[in-house]
This record gives C-alpha cells, structure tokens and sequence, in this order.
C-alpha cells in the first residue's frame, strides 16, 4: 500500500526533556521533524537492505566489467583517457 503524506497517525515517542524544550522554545515542529527523521532512517535502511541482497549481483557485474570493460565503451562520445 503506497503511503500518503496525508495519512497521519497517532504515536508516543519518548524524548529527552531538554531537546523537547528547546524545541518548543524554538517553536520547532516536533512531529514534522520526527517523521522526516523517520522518513531518512527508513530509506537509508532499505537502501542497505537492498545492497546487502544484491552484493552477490553487484560483485558479479563489477567483476564482469572489470574483465570486459564497459558496455558500448566504444560509442562513448566523452573519452578520458
């Protein structure tokens, strides 16, 4: 199920007391901030979910191109050599 920006829902999270003041003093939006915190962690963690099952792959293709070169290297219109 795609998520939407505007679903919300309610949630306890526990904060130190002293950045929950000084957030308020600030007049900072803790949960817009909590949730684009989230939003970071989670991408990063499927990022590294995603490398981790495809190492396999990805070590095949790098070795591949290290003995092969580049695919179409030769119609390449940027040379540096």
């Amino acid at each position: 199920m795609p998520h939407s920006t505007t679903e919300k829902q309610r949630t306890n999270i526990t904060l130190s007391a002293t950045n929950l003041a000084a957030a308020r003093e600030l007049g900072l939006n803790v949960s817009a901030i909590s949730d684009a915190a989230l939003a970071e962690a989670v991408r990063a963690a499927k990022a590294e979910a995603w490398a981790r099952e495809n190492a396999e792959a990805l070590a095949e293709r790098r070795a591949w191109i290290e003995a092969n070169g580049t695919p179409l290297a030769d119609l390449q219109v940027l040379k540096i050599d």
